[in-house]
């Protein structure tokens, strides 16, 4: 399932597919989205019973996508109390921010080393739509790059990493007014071709917006507040866990 699918379903009920085996996934990217996008408002409860409902799936499936969510840091729950969408903290994204500064370099450049040419006629397109169409978001089309990016290199334990971290950065960018500037049409048309044709602007492009993300939220440095510190450990910590390949939620039971 992609966002463009996503996005193309009724506002009642998403059309999801039968198959068990991708089921689940459906599902995540069903509320991944909407979480993104503000669909789901930071601090609204999750309730299983709705979603089901609404989804028209069982149980499994959503259980099963919110426990990922939770990992992601995108959903916050209290067992046999709440699930709710996790509120956006500054802090926090400021603590992501720190991670990804040690991440996404690495990771552009592999994936421009490693890029196919099925990659560079998939970002070209992918370009293409957003200059082409007004009514295509420059965030989603950012992220789109991102993961077209990760899933061409060979280090997947570095992409599940980031995967970890960067959607809280990528949310922050959706749902705060003052910080969609930073990923404006031109910069994400002119990184999503860099990483087409290997050019090694793209590196410079992330670092860039991951510098603008950190002014536009007070250019906190995490080790400069403690409040900063600990959210940058919260943030490292997922990644440590995905290294070992453990979930967070894996290694509490």
């Amino acid at each position: 399932m992609t966002i463009d699918e996503v996005s193309t379903f009724p506002t009642g009920m998403p059309a999801l597919t039968a198959d068990r085996r991708l089921l689940r996934n459906d599902v995540f990217e069903v509320l991944l989205t909407r979480i993104l996008n503000g669909g789901f408002v930071p601090g609204e409860r999750l309730k299983d019973a709705e979603l089901t409902s609404w989804l028209r799936v069982s149980r499994t499936p959503v259980r099963e996508a919110l426990s990922r969510l939770v990992t992601l840091g995108l959903v916050k729950t209290a067992p046999n109390r709440f699930t709710c969408v996790a509120p956006l903290v500054s802090a926090e994204i400021a603590g992501a921010v720190m991670v990804l500064r040690r991440l996404y370099p690495d990771a552009i450049a592999e994936a421009l080393r490693l890029r196919t040419d099925g990659d560079e006629l998939e970002l070209r397109l992918v370009a293409g739509r957003l200059e082409r169409d007004e009514g295509v978001s420059p965030i989603e089309t950012f992220q789109r790059v991102l993961l077209i990016a990760l899933a061409s290199i060979d280090n997947q334990v570095l992409a599940e990493a980031i995967e970890t971290v960067h959607l809280r950065v990528l949310r922050y960018l959706y749902l705060t007014p003052g910080a969609q500037h930073i990923l404006c049409r031109e910069r994400v048309l002119d990184f999503a071709r860099a990483v087409a044709s290997g050019d090694d602007a793209a590196v410079r492009t992330v670092e860039t917006v991951l510098d603008d993300v950190a002014a536009v939220i007070g250019d906190v440095t995490p080790a400069a507040s403690p409040g900063a510190a600990a959210a940058a450990a919260a943030a490292v910590a997922p990644v440590g866990a995905v290294v070992r390949g453990v979930t967070p939620m894996a290694a509490a039971g």
